[in-house]
């Protein structure tokens, strides 16, 4: 290590004349380079560029879960160095001081040189310094007083670390800085590991957070199912129920979960399930094990892979209506929606609900763009509930959740014989029974080329002809089609016809994702609380405002469907008659 005197010598050589000896350390050297192309003045006593206490203030509960990540790290840190004269620092990936610990004498002469929170340490800044040098080398840095490029910070010497996340990004650096006559060249080897330490909890956490968000998105996902769903290990047990299933069976899911299948199911193919290496598709009278009931649904099995090894099945089970098959729910109870029923205020969504009743007043084709979970399907049945066709049925067709071998009998129908195992009579399909009303086709943009042929006829033709079949049927359907795909880029890709595009976008009416009118999110919230505590029975509920300030920082990547999702289970886990923080996710109550 260079002595201090002749230190400060090399660093006036190079301020004042330019001069760069090569005795000086390859980083700091560097550094000061660095430091003179930025235009920093060397001759500061003191820091510039602090923020005000309410930025200051604003910056820290963005950071939040970071600093209370690291606080307790660098604690145990501060207790092996208190009343030695150091001070440890937390800062963000800019250089910005965002939580200080120290005794109080150093703290007061860090302060005289805005060494504090809120202010900027970046080389851009302040030249070459243990944060700035530390975050411009990616790599953990020791600056010694006249190492330093400002005067101002000649009498310290800084041991800075970065801190990085799962992804090798540097969301931080743990500074320890200390009168130069105080510190030592090991003092770096206490902030490494500590710096290391916080990394280390930091990840935990995200994959923590990963986890909880990844069973939250197969929890809202499943239940947007139009069939009952079952997940099941290699051995036939239960491990993930949907709603619908649910419904079907009339059992909730703590009754279901960790049961063998054959422990609720009693057909011989549930005993085989296991075993059979190939997907099925069959008709069933589904038997219940102490139930006398039995439903006739068509059974789905499909085999789910984990890097080529198989870890489980996916059965889905969709009732059979004698009269009406393969209805989809959505063309029941709820074609009564209509725009009156669609909650907002903001500009958004005032012009998509205008939009929308305009194309309620043509015949032509429109196609729903939004994000999953915007309320697409909300909006169909509004537009045919406002239209001439409002008497007529409103037939929905999951082009998503259908099997690709099953999609075409259940969109053209299907006569006697024509597929092995089928009952003996025919069967209509969609568009037969959507004749004279509308067809809602949701999630167009998984549609495969194959069945974009058929469509595409169908749409210039009006006519259908069964599978299995010869007879020319003729339709009068008005095409709703929603997807949450660019379907240009689709188009591009080669994933969607070009043709069938300019058939289906006649009248295009986007939908906003719930981040983009954040001041309906109350509104919304409102209208869903008020509902489920009427359907429930639940006395009038209060809601505290910080709960409907922090729905409206929410992302909410699930959109209007998450909101439900949350606020439902909110409502279950309240306990007293008002809602607050205390009830919502923990990725929400964080914020």
């Amino acid at each position: 290590m260079i002595k201090r005197k002749l230190m400060q010598e090399l660093w006036e050589d190079f301020v004042r004349h330019g001069q760069l000896h090569r005795v000086v350390k390859k980083e700091v050297r560097e550094a000061w380079l660095r430091s003179k192309a930025y235009g920093v003045d060397p001759y500061i006593h003191r820091g510039t560029n602090v923020m005000s206490p309410s930025e200051l203030k604003s910056l820290q509960l963005k950071k939040k879960e970071f600093i209370s990540t690291s606080l307790p790290l660098m604690e145990h840190l501060f207790s092996i160095v208190k009343g030695s004269g150091f001070l440890v620092i937390l800062c963000d990936e800019h250089g910005r001081l965002i939580k200080m610990l120290g005794d109080k004498e150093p703290l007061r002469l860090a302060e005289k040189v805005q060494f504090l929170e809120g202010a900027l340490w970046s080389e851009e800044a302040k030249g070459a310094n243990g944060i700035g040098t530390c975050i411009a080398r990616g790599k953990p840095t020791q600056i010694w007083e006249f190492e330093h490029y400002i005067q101002a910070s000649h009498p310290w010497t800084c041991s800075a670390a970065p801190i990085r996340n799962s992804a090798g990004n540097m969301v931080g650096v743990l500074n320890m800085s200390g009168l130069g006559g105080k510190a030592h060249p090991h003092t770096l080897g206490l902030v490494v590991p500590s710096a290391e330490a916080i990394e280390k909890q930091l990840q935990m956490l995200e994959k923590s957070r990963g986890n909880e968000v990844k069973n939250r998105l197969l929890e809202v996902t499943t239940d947007t199912f139009a069939e009952g769903m079952i997940i099941i290990d290699t051995y036939g047990k239960i491990i993930k129920t949907n709603r619908v299933l649910q419904r079907i069976i009339q059992k909730k899911e703590h009754e279901l979960l960790g049961k063998h299948v054959t422990d609720i199911f009693i057909n011989r193919i549930f005993y085989d399930l296991p075993a059979i290496p190939n997907d099925l598709h069959q008709e069933i009278k589904l038997k219940l094990l102490n139930n006398l009931k039995q439903t006739h649904v068509l059974l789905t099995s499909k085999t789910i892979f984990q890097h080529s090894q198989k870890i489980g099945k996916l059965l889905t089970i969709k009732e059979i209506q004698r009269a009406r098959p393969f209805i989809d729910p959505l063309s029941g109870s709820q074609e009564k929606v209509t725009f009156r029923d669609i909650v907002g205020k903001s500009k958004i969504i005032r012009k998509s609900k205008l939009e929308g009743k305009k194309a309620a007043r043509s015949d032509s084709n429109v196609l729903l763009i939004g994000e999953s979970g915007t309320g697409k399907d909300i909006f169909a049945q509004s537009i045919h509930n406002e239209s001439k066709r409002k008497h007529k049925p409103f037939i929905v067709i999951n082009c998503g959740g259908v099997p690709r071998d099953l999609l075409g009998s259940e969109l053209f129908g299907y006569e006697d014989g024509a597929f092995t195992g089928t009952r003996r009579v025919g069967s209509s399909g969609k568009f037969e029974l959507a004749d004279g009303g509308t067809a809602f086709l949701n999630e167009i943009g998984e549609m495969s080329l194959e069945m974009q042929v058929v469509l595409l006829r169908i749409l210039q033709e009006k006519e259908v002809v069964r599978i299995g079949g010869h007879k020319m049927i003729p339709i009068d359907v008005r095409i709703i089609a929603a997807t949450n795909k660019n379907l240009h880029e689709e188009v591009e890709k080669g994933n969607f016809r070009e043709d069938l595009f300019f058939h289906l976008n006649v009248i295009p009416i986007h939908l906003p994702p719930l981040r983009e009118i954040r001041e309906d999110i109350p509104l919304l919230a409102a209208h869903f609380i008020e509902k489920w505590a009427e359907r429930w029975g639940k006395p009038f509920i209060k809601v505290s405002p910080s709960f409907y300030d922090t729905l409206q920082l929410y992302e909410w990547p699930g959109n209007i469907r998450e909101l439900q999702h949350i606020l439902e289970m909110a409502l279950v886990r309240m306990s007293g008659c008002e809602l607050g923080m205390e009830v919502l996710p923990v990725d929400l109550s964080r914020i």
